[in-house]
């Protein structure tokens, strides 16, 4: 294990908390998280409300959602950005320098979704939607990249993660509660007209960041499999490349298909049968030509003769694309297996059914609740989000008193046993309301003027918002704690995009299944997927254990 595989050990909880407040990093990560947040939660969330009140059925939501597949196969162009030269001869830094170049793009796409008009140009939406979670995605790659390379330590690296989820909440909490309010009173341009200039304030955050002393220190420059022929490295990149193009396509065909003839294209038929596929040819084909690559290098006994033969191009590709990842496979070898299938499942519970919270708040079929946007902003975008930030704080100070896996392990179970809250919900609120009665909550809402209906939702929406603060906090350290700092903004990428990847892809079914079977249905699906990622979490937590007590022991 390396050293940013090691668990962070054990801290004072004082002595966290000091570091937490006092230091300047923190803070700028605090802002930058919020720059982080706000374009995922305007086009990943806010945008399928603005839909959902004109009119858009539950299945071009979507479809719509694909848009966030940038977040998904950012991993694809991280490597462009892995470089420590600045561009353009800035001064700034080049993780600052092309922090704020995508923030800005971020900021004129936002602008732009301001003056659209939905139910018309869904396309023209689709378009700006995926430029805004590109941008947005690529100021995140070079975000990881700064926090994992300013981390002094492992118990730095999760405060740093920790509160890089607070800002990003409290992203969800603007661009989420505010905006509804908003959206309630003066309208849905006007709205994202404030959410476009808070995105542009956040630059400040930019400024705060201090250059890391990676980011200036000459690193070792020799790469990852010299011992591989020029043309086992062409040949491994023009594979990676091809299941890539091949992957892209079916995507791109099956988007533009279904949303100008929805009839005869179902997205349900579409992830059932070419899903695997192209997860498979993006993700899984990767690991398998890196790890063919890491054999073929060890078996060499020393660099071929035409070792620098390769043309300038195809080895820029080679070490932008598969020296990463030869780099994680070779060092993390089987492992790399149970690691892959743990951050796939993680978040899926959650990642999933995302793009259709709102129709399910808001909706009056397939067993939604029905409730207004005034409604719904406290109850999920005011009362949840801190929630979600209680839940982030609590996942914190946990990894802090009892390390990362045993929360990392909790936050998968919580997360997949909240949402059968919400199907309970949609079967009428059977059990949560007795349960309600019982504690006397439905009379504390009372006293504030508010019904059963809103202590029923705002209690589940609280509850399971504690469970994903709880399983994000602790999932954005476990991703960061597998990186080498070598190829941090590449590989934390990767592995971050996996953590989106079966749950943004699974949307469109969902949305065939929500309106097929109901709500209830969807959401006892999510729970078993969840289970799963349960499981899957427990064993790496063993493994973890199991490869610390072994380097202690070597010591």
């Amino acid at each position: 294990m390396t050293a940013e595989t090691v668990p962070a050990p054990k801290t004072k909880m004082s002595a966290a908390l000091k570091l937490a407040f006092r230091d300047r990093q923190v803070l700028a990560m605090l802002i930058l998280g919020l720059a982080s947040g706000l374009p995922y939660a305007a086009v990943g969330g806010t945008l399928n409300a603005w839909l959902t009140t004109v009119g858009v059925k539950p299945t071009a939501i979507g479809l719509l959602s694909w848009a966030i597949l940038a977040y998904s196969f950012k991993f694809m162009w991280a490597a462009a950005l892995q470089s420590r030269r600045t561009p353009f001869g800035l001064k700034l830094g080049p993780r600052r320098t092309w922090m704020t170049i995508f923030l800005a793009a971020g900021v004129i796409g936002m602008f732009f979704l301001s003056l659209s008009n939905p139910p018309s140009s869904l396309g023209l939406i689709a378009l700006i939607s995926i430029l805004i979670a590109i941008a947005s995605a690529s100021f995140d790659i070079v975000l990881a990249g700064w926090r994992i390379e300013a981390a002094r330590d492992g118990t730095h690296l999760d405060i740093l993660s920790s509160v890089e989820q607070f800002g990003y909440r409290i992203a969800s909490m603007v661009g989420g509660f505010f905006a509804l309010i908003l959206a309630d009173h003066v309208g849905w341009q006007p709205t994202f007209l404030m959410i476009t200039g808070l995105l542009a304030l956040t630059g400040f955050g930019i400024v705060l960041a201090k250059p890391t002393q990676i980011e200036t220190a000459e690193l070792d420059q020799s790469g990852i499999g010299g011992n591989l022929t020029a043309a086992q490295r062409t040949i491994g990149t023009l594979l990676v490349l091809a299941g890539w193009i091949i992957a892209f396509y079916m995507l791109a065909d099956f988007m533009a298909s279904a949303l100008t003839d929805p009839e005869n294209n179902s997205a349900q038929t579409f992830t059932r049968t070419r899903g695997p596929w192209v997860v498979g040819l993006t993700v899984i084909w990767l690991g398998v030509m890196s790890g063919i690559l890491v054999w073929l290098n060890q078996r060499a006994s020393a660099p071929p003769a035409d070792a620098k033969a390769q043309s300038a191009l195809m080895f820029a590709l080679y070490s932008a694309i598969v020296e990463p990842m030869m780099e994680l496979v070779g060092r993390l070898r089987w492992a790399a297996i149970l690691i892959l299938a743990v951050v796939l499942s993680y978040r899926f519970t959650d990642m999933i059914w995302g793009s259709f919270a709102y129709p399910f708040y808001l909706g009056e079929n397939y067993g939604a609740l029905g409730h207004t946007l005034t409604e719904v902003g406290f109850a999920s975008k005011l009362m949840g989000v801190f929630a979600t930030i209680f839940g982030i704080a609590l996942g914190g100070l946990a990894m802090i008193r009892f390390g990362r896996m045993p929360v990392f392990f909790v936050g998968a179970v919580l997360a997949a046993a909240t949402n059968l809250l919400f199907a309970d919900l949609a079967l009428g609120a059977r059990f949560t309301d007795p349960v309600l009665m019982t504690l006397q909550i439905d009379h504390l809402f009372e006293a504030f003027g508010m019904d059963i209906r809103m202590a029923r939702l705002t209690s589940v929406i609280a509850l399971e918002n504690i469970a994903v603060g709880l399983a994000s906090a602790a999932s954005v350290a476990y991703v960061s704690s597998i990186v080498s700092k070598r190829y941090a903004a590449v590989q934390y990428a990767l592995l971050a995009s996996l953590v989106m990847l079966l749950g943004t892809l699974g949307r469109p079914a969902i949305g065939q299944i929500i309106e097929t079977d109901g709500f209830a249905r969807a959401f006892v699906i999510c729970a078993a997927f969840g289970g799963v990622a349960s499981i899957l979490a427990l064993v790496e937590w063993i493994r973890v254990a199991r490869e610390s007590r072994r380097d202690r022991g070597a010591v």
